[in-house]
Formats: structure tokens, sequence, C-alpha cells
């Protein structure tokens, strides 16, 4: 049985659905299956190691979602401007059960193969965390902040996280207004 493309994107999210819920632990091939509208063993012929490649799947294309959405945030305007589209990148991935979909892409590399682990963690340092880095390291550069430029991303996105469980669209351009007042110099 052949999985047209539109299938294989049902499959993929009704796995991210329950990955978002449920953490890895959770999801349910059979009810991914079902929610696909196709029968469990059709996950296995286009997805031989069943959950886990299933997750790799899921998880390399929110990398290449948060890669676009980052590449294009940090495209032009000044440093508060591209820290606001960052801010409201991370925003835009909301919580779903107090625990943001990045969270548990993440949570799940600890469930899966070396292999996996790997492709998934280079892919994200890539895509998300390098391009961040990037930001800063020209911002220390230019002399419009002080620190350590994978400190200051590090710091910078664990503080955008926090948007992922706050109410109210202003909130990414408040923590960014405070992170900055921690990081110009003084």
């Amino acid at each position: 049985m052949s999985t047209s493309p539109d299938t294989r994107t049902q499959v993929l999210d009704a796995f991210a659905a329950q990955l978002a819920t449920l953490g890895y632990a959770g999801v349910s091939l059979s009810a991914v299956a079902r929610e696909a509208g196709i029968q469990k063993p059709s996950l296995y012929h286009h997805f031989p190691q069943g959950k886990e490649s299933l997750y790799e799947a899921v998880a390399l294309r929110f990398v290449d979602d948060m890669e676009a959405r980052i590449r294009a945030a940090v495209g032009s305007g000044g440093l508060e401007d591209r820290l606001r589209a960052l801010g409201a990148v991370s925003a835009a991935h909301a919580a779903t059960n107090g625990v943001s979909f990045e969270q548990r892409v993440y949570d799940a590399l600890a469930q899966v193969g070396e292999q996996t682990r790997d492709r998934v963690s280079r892919r994200y340092v890539g895509g998300v965390l390098d391009p961040v880095t990037e930001v800063f390291a020209a911002a220390v550069a230019d002399g419009e902040l002080t620190g350590e430029p994978a400190f200051l991303m590090n710091a910078f996105l664990h503080l955008m996280r926090a948007t992922d469980l706050a109410a109210g669209a202003d909130e990414p351009a408040r923590l960014v207004a405070l992170f900055l007042d921690g990081a110009r110099p003084r």
C-alpha cells in the first residue's frame, strides 16, 4: 500500500499532535494510524523504524520550520528588531499542557537511538542555535552588547521560551527589552 504525500503529512501531523500532548513515551502508533486514516502496518512501510523514524521526521520538520522562521527574523533590521522577531518565532510555538513542542522534541532525544539523536541534534544546532548565536556575535563585535555570544544566545532563548507560557501579544517585546537592559554595555 502506497502512502500519498498527503497521507504522509497526515501521519506526521498526527504523530506531532500526540508528541505535543503526551510526550514521546505516550505516543501510540495505533492512534497515529487511526488519526491518519491508515492501517498501522502502513506506517512501517514508510517509517521502517516505526516510532523512532516518525519522531525523526517530525523533529526535522520542526527544525526546518524553525530555521526558516529564524533566518527570516534575522535577515534585516536593527538588533532590537531582529530580537523581537526571534521572540515572535519562539512565541509562535505555543505550549500544550504547559510544555512547548520544542521541549517535547528535546525531551524525546533521551528516548531515541544515538544516530537519531545525533541527526536531530546536529540539525537543531546548525539550523536554530547557530544563526541566533551569529546575531549575538555580530552585536558583540559591533559593541551593541557585551558578553560571550553563546551565553547571550542561550540566555536569550531561555528567556524567550517563557513566552510559550505567557499571555499577551506584547510579551516577547517586553522580554526583549528586559534582555537588552541587562546585555547592553553600561
